[in-house]
């Protein structure tokens, strides 16, 4: 293989959409399925909350974020056995990653408060966002002394 086909082969191999798997980071995992890629790089200038993961795919993006403010904690809503879309997508206020309408949802699991920021893409990412969420899992944090 020449030098020119190497070069190519690891540009495509850095633009390729991931394969279904699981990433992790920050104490947290998902899974990522065909065709979606995850994001390394911030998505606003916020730095409370803080991004801790990003996946984007088919137009749709799902960013989930921590709040810092450990001693709220409990004033977020418990983590829902499953992870719904209720009502219209709106224009979010607090720190969005997209200037479009989607859903913002909180919760807390693990000792942590999270939001999660949702923006639909083509017909049947809903399907796919909701079971990237409910895919979350994360590692429990100790409560402040």
């Amino acid at each position: 293989m020449g030098r020119l086909s190497l070069v190519l082969v690891a540009a495509l191999a850095l633009s390729a959409p991931a394969a279904a798997g699981r990433y992790e980071r920050a104490g947290l995992a998902i899974d990522v399925p065909a065709g979606w890629t995850t994001v390394q790089k911030p998505l606003s200038v916020c730095t409370n909350p803080v991004q801790r993961l990003a996946l984007r795919g088919h137009g749709a993006l799902v960013q989930i974020v921590e709040s810092l403010d450990y001693a709220y904690v409990d004033r977020f809503p418990a983590r829902p056995r499953r992870f719904a879309l209720g009502g219209s997508a709106r224009y979010v206020a607090c720190c969005p990653p997209r200037e479009a309408k989607g859903w913002f949802l909180s919760f807390r699991d693990g000792n942590r408060a999270f939001y999660a920021y949702v923006y639909l893409g083509q017909l049947g990412t809903r399907d796919q966002v909701l079971r990237i969420l409910d895919s979350l899992r994360v590692e429990a944090r100790r409560a402040p002394a």
